[in-house]
This record gives C-alpha cells, sequence and structure tokens, in this order.
C-alpha cells in the first residue's frame, strides 16, 4: 500500500468518532422539518401548557388523518436539523425557545404551507444546504472533534468533483472516496491533497478500501442526507456525481468561490444561516448587518422611549392569610399583564433564580455546556423586547429562602430610577434600575451575543413583587441593604373587602360565621400579648380558609349513634352487604369534606399560635391532646363542637353570633 494511503488510515485510526463532516443523526428531508418547524411556530403562538414533543405529535396526527400518504418525523429532536438548515436558529437548548427564520417564511410563502411540494422551492433547498458550515455554532462539538474543521463542505465536494472531472472526464467519487478522504478534509485550501489521496487510492491495486471501510461506522455520517436534496447532484449508494447539465453552474460558483475563500466567512453565521442571502451574497449581508446594528442601536432607543414605566419592588407582608395574593391580584396584576410566579424556599439557590452553566448532550454522545436561564434572566429578556407590556415576576414567601444570597449582584439592580434629571440624565426610562452591571450570560439572553458586555438593567415595564408572612421565624432576617430597595406594604389583616358569601359563610352546622370566629379568636391573639412576644402575628388571617373548608356535608350524619363504628366493625369482618359499603363510603367522603376546618384552623392554634399557653383558649383540663380536640369537635353538632374552648371563649362566639 503507498506510504501516504498508510498514514491516512492511522489519522483514521487515532482520530475520534464523527471527527469530519457531521450532521445530527435525525431525519433531514425539507419537507418533513419544515413540518416540524410549522409545528413549533404554532406551538410559540398558541396558549398551551403541554410539552412540545406531545404537542407536535398531536399536530402531527391531525395532519395525518388529511394527508395520510406525507412521512413526516415524529421526532422533535428532528428540528437540530432544521437549524443547520437555517429554518430556524437556536437561542438556547430548548427548542421551543428556538426563532423562525426569514427562510422558513420564504419557503411558506412559496409552497402555501403545503411543504411537501418541494420542486416548489428547490433553489431555497439547495442554496440553504451550500450554505451549511463544518463547523459552526449549531454543532454542539465544534469546539471539540470539530473544532479545526472550517469550510463550506459543498463548496469543496464541488470542487473535488469538477478537479476530478476535468482531469479524467467523469465528474464522479466513490463513496468510499467520499467518506473517508472528501469528507475528513477541513480546510477549503487541503484539496489538493484531497484529489492526491484519491487518485493515490484509485491506483492501488491493493485492498486499501478496505482497510478505510474499517472505519464506517466511525466516519459514517448524515450529511449524505442533505447532500441528496441537491438538484446538483446525483448520489447513489456507491457513488456521488455532478449532473452533466449542472457541470457549467457549479463551475462558476467555484470560481467565484475559491478567489478568496475568506471572503466567505462571517462572525454572523447564524443570522446569514436564516437568512434568504445565497452564499456567494454574504458580502451584501455583512454591508446589510452593519446597517442593521445602527438601526438596532435606533431601535433600543425607541424600546426606551416608549417603554412603560409601571416597574416597582414591591413587599406585601402581613400574617398567614391575610390577604397578600388577593392584593397582587385585585390591585397590582391588571387585564394583559404577563405573570411569572414562583416561591423560594431554604434550598432555592442564585442558579435557580437567575440561571447556571448545565451540560448538553448530543446526539452523538458529545457533551458541551452552556448558559441554561432561570425564571428571573428569562423574564427580563421578555419584558425587554416587549417595552409595550407589562411584565409581573411574583415571589411567593420571599423570606423562607435566603433572599440576599438567591438575588447574589442582581439585588444591585433593584434600585429603580425615580426621575428624569434635566442634564446628564442615562436615557432610561423612570422604572428601570438605578445602575447597571455586568454578567456576559444574562446580557447574552437579554439582548443577544452581540451586546454580552453591556450592562444589564431591570426594565421598567417589570415590576417585581414579594409575598412574606411575619409569623415565620426567620421574617427578618432580611438584611438592611436589601429591604430598603422595596416599597414594604402591611396588609391589613379585616374583613373590610372580603366577600360577604365567605366572609358570612358558617363553620359547617356551628351558625357561626367564618368572620365572627376569626374576630373573635383574633382579639384574643391580641388580648394575650403580654404572654406572647408575636401575639400579633400568630393572628388567623382572613384568607387562612377557602369556602370550601367552611362547607358541611350533613351525609357524615352523627359519628356518635353508633352507624359508623357499626359499619366498621363488619367492615373488618369483610361482611358489609353493598349498600351497607356504599353507605360507608358516603360517610367516610363527608368526614374528610367536614375535618378541612379543624385540621388547618382548630391544629394551628393547638400547635402554634397557644402553643405555649393553650389553656388561655382550650379545656386543656380535658382534653390533652391534639388528637382528642379533633375527634371531640368531629363527633359533636352545631355549636357544641366548639366546647373544646374556654366558656369565655364560647361566649364570645355566641354573643357575636346573637350581636
Amino acid at each position: 500500500m503507498n506510504p501516504i494511503l498508510e498514514t491516512k488510515i492511522k489519522e483514521l485510526e487515532k482520530a475520534s468518532d464523527y471527527e469530519c463532516w457531521y450532521l445530527v443523526k435525525q431525519p433531514t428531508a425539507f419537507d418533513s422539518l419544515c413540518y416540524l418547524v410549522s409545528f413549533l411556530k404554532k406551538y410559540q403562538s398558541a396558549d398551551v401548557r403541554e410539552n412540545l414533543q406531545n404537542f407536535i405529535s398531536e399536530e402531527l396526527r391531525k395532519l395525518k388523518s388529511i394527508h395520510p400518504d406525507l412521512e413526516i418525523s415524529n421526532n422533535y429532536r428532528a428540528l437540530r436539523v432544521a437549524a443547520f438548515f437555517g429554518l430556524i436558529t437556536m437561542t438556547s437548548s430548548k427548542y421551543d425557545e428556538a426563532v423562525i427564520t426569514e427562510t422558513f417564511h420564504e419557503i411558506t410563502n412559496r409552497c402555501g404551507g403545503n411543504y411537501e411540494k418541494t420542486e416548489l422551492y428547490a433553489d431555497i433547498i439547495q442554496r440553504q444546504i451550500e450554505k451549511m458550515f463544518i463547523s459552526s455554532q449549531i454543532d454542539e462539538a465544534y469546539q471539540g472533534v470539530r473544532r479545526d474543521y472550517r469550510l463550506y463542505p459543498v463548496m469543496l465536494l464541488y470542487k473535488v468533483l469538477l478537479e476530478l472531472g476535468r482531469s479524467s472526464g467523469k465528474y464522479s467519487i466513490s463513496m468510499t472516496e467520499y467518506r473517508y478522504l472528501v469528507a475528513t478534509t477541513k480546510k477549503f485550501e487541503d484539496f489538493l491533497e484531497t484529489l492526491l489521496l484519491i487518485g493515490l487510492l484509485r491506483k492501488d491495486m491493493g485492498n486499501a478500501s478496505d482497510h478505510f471501510e474499517r472505519y464506517r461506522t466511525k466516519f459514517d455520517n448524515r450529511l449524505i442526507q442533505a447532500l441528496r436534496q441537491l438538484e446538483t447532484l446525483t448520489i447513489d449508494k456507491d457513488s456521488i456525481s455532478l449532473k452533466v447539465e449542472k457541470i457549467e453552474e457549479v463551475a462558476k460558483k467555484v470560481f467565484i468561490f475559491e478567489q478568496n475563500p475568506n471572503v466567505f466567512a462571517t462572525e454572523n453565521y447564524l443570522g446569514f444561516l436564516g437568512s434568504v442571502k445565497s452564499l456567494f451574497d454574504i458580502e451584501k449581508f455583512e454591508a446589510q448587518i452593519s446597517d442593521r446594528e445602527t438601526a438596532t442601536e435606533d431601535a433600543a432607543d425607541d424600546k426606551e422611549k416608549n417603554r412603560l414605566t409601571t416597574g416597582t419592588n414591591v413587599l406585601l407582608y402581613g400574617v398567614p392569610g391575610s390577604g397578600k395574593s388577593w392584593t397582587i391580584e385585585h390591585e397590582y396584576r391588571k387585564p394583559g399583564s404577563v405573570v411569572v410566579r414562583l416561591v423560594f424556599h431554604p434550598d432555592y439557590t442564585y442558579s435557580d433564580f437567575v440561571g447556571q452553566i448545565l451540560p448538553s448532550v448530543a446526539e452523538n454522545g458529545q457533551v458541551s455546556y452552556q448558559f441554561t436561564p432561570g425564571p428571573l434572566t428569562n423574564i427580563l429578556h421578555d419584558a425587554y423586547h416587549h417595552p409595550g407590556e407589562e411584565y409581573i415576576l411574583i415571589i411567593e414567601e420571599i423570606n423562607r429562602g435566603n433572599a440576599p444570597a438567591i438575588f447574589g449582584e442582581i439585588f444591585q439592580l433593584l434600585d429603580r430610577k425615580i426621575e428624569i434629571k434635566e442634564e446628564n440624565d442615562d436615557g432610561f426610562p423612570v422604572g428601570t434600575s438605578e445602575y447597571g452591571i455586568k454578567n456576559i450570560d444574562i446580557a447574552t439572553v437579554m439582548y443577544g451575543k452581540d451586546r454580552a458586555k453591556d450592562d444589564i438593567r431591570i426594565p421598567s415595564n417589570l415590576s417585581i413583587i414579594g409575598t412574606m408572612n411575619t409569623s415565620d421565624q426567620n421574617v427578618f432576617t432580611l438584611d438592611t441593604a436589601f429591604q430598603r430597595r422595596w416599597d414594604m406594604r402591611l396588609i391589613e389583616n379585616n374583613f373590610d373587602h372580603v366577600e360577604p358569601e365567605f366572609a358570612d359563610a358558617p363553620i359547617l352546622d356551628t351558625e357561626i360565621t367564618w368572620k365572627n370566629f376569626c374576630t373573635e379568636i383574633n382579639n384574643i391573639v391580641i388580648g394575650n400579648g403580654m404572654r406572647m412576644a408575636t401575639a400579633e402575628d400568630k393572628r388567623l388571617g382572613t384568607y387562612f380558609v377557602h369556602l370550601r373548608d367552611l362547607q358541611y356535608d350533613d351525609k357524615m350524619g352523627d359519628l356518635n349513634d353508633g352507624e359508623y363504628d357499626s359499619l366498621r366493625k363488619k367492615e373488618n369482618a369483610d361482611n358489609l352487604s353493598d349498600m351497607e359499603k356504599e353507605r360507608l363510603t358516603q360517610i367516610r367522603e363527608a368526614m374528610k369534606q367536614n375535618r378541612r376546618f379543624p385540621e388547618k384552623v382548630i391544629k394551628y392554634l393547638w400547635d402554634d399560635a397557644f402553643k405555649f399557653n393553650r389553656e388561655v383558649v382550650f379545656e386543656s383540663t380535658e382534653y390533652q391532646s391534639l388528637e382528642q380536640v379533633i375527634h371531640a369537635f368531629m363527633h359533636a353538632r352545631g355549636f357544641e363542637r366548639f366546647k373544646i374552648f374556654k366558656d369565655n371563649v364560647q361566649g364570645a362566639l355566641r354573643g357575636a353570633k346573637e350581636g
């Protein structure tokens, strides 16, 4: 075997898997991919909660019912190939966040959404495949096994086929020559070496081809499936050839390209790939980008001029159930507001809130690491790009997590601009962060890669509203520097604005309304202040329960009449009739309903509000445990349920009822 071929084989042996021209192992048919992108577009515009994969499966089922002969991939991951073809632009690892490109819209306009009619946009297919670059940012391994690959593969393939045709009259290569010699070429300028290897392989009288074929699985790739869609080529099982009628067209393209291949490099490749420009319009595209950058700066200024100035930071605090969430819904959230709601907890971190670097595994097993935005970063992006819409980030239980640590350096952004200065104003509207900070990851998501070094700020159309319960032991751990950046608002705990249907609803069958019970118990809590350092915070909130917690199910009957106990004994003996089984089920379901109030309210009073001085409200000499208290409440009827309380408490409840 020729020593040069032996050297090449040794290189292939040492090379990593897929160290060649490569496309992810997903279906590559343009019509199928276009349908997938159309489903993605519909998903993004629809108000759906199911995941993208299920949505696409359902849309495909609908399409198949109309066009049963269509062959379309049901694998939503094929959208990665759509990104290679410039039909979408990936902005993160999540397919549902991809941006639909000009090219896709151009194809849709051509075929009217009938993507199987590829003859209507065959020239676009060819244009997009000719624009494919190895290796670009779309490829997860572009900084890995393919970091040294820098070329437009179709241009090199055209060049090799042309040169072979001119010298031999046969514009063709074998599939072995393509797979191991052409598709492992890293730069266009290396075509001479590729031609040399092909020539040596053809002259070899031994079994060099068999030696190359040993690495078939190592260097197999799906790019060949993309190339099959080029009208300039004929590709069968064993060879790739230039079509005779296309030789002149291909020769002109290669002539233009090889004059200076460096001209065809662009830092804005993803934008170029998704544009309607051909490879030979790249200089026009660069000029367009330059004009667009200037326009973007102007547009950014316009965004700030037209941005809403509703942004504020508010902390609503009060006893549990005082109506903090109700206040948000009725006083802060306006019709059309975009709301994101989350809850802080002891294990919640800065990474959960802002984002973090996470591994991403490609179809070929290659691992890359990229920033995955958290809810704060995502809403910053959305609010920035939609200046005319009001955005609200609601953080429930903000004091249950280590809020200063969760916000990290972001807390600096909570300082809001309060006025427009007559001189040296920064141009941002009132409500924007007064100071910006550097965070490349967030800036890249908010503004795009071109502005990754810009300062980030909270837009003036984004409000952050936190809620916290003053009864929580860690409520005052929010440091002064953090608290001063919020408008604090105490939510008063009274029934002034509570709906009468709820406030005047009786508690089960007792005829004592929730309003009267809550008011009298809270009076006792406040009056007990000398014995409880945080008595005010231990009050029952007006919304501590829901209306359904007060409703009585009379199917439970009287638990003291022996019916329930008798049915349970028969059940244990496996001696229940069908009618008795049904009755036992009714009683148990009713008990579940009627236990809601005591399990929520009575338990809170016993375990929390009066934990250290239960004798103030409970008949503690008769009832020594919560189990006894709830049992007594459940087995009584009407007002007698409150016999668990002291006489003075019962008297206050009766007086409130009569009053």
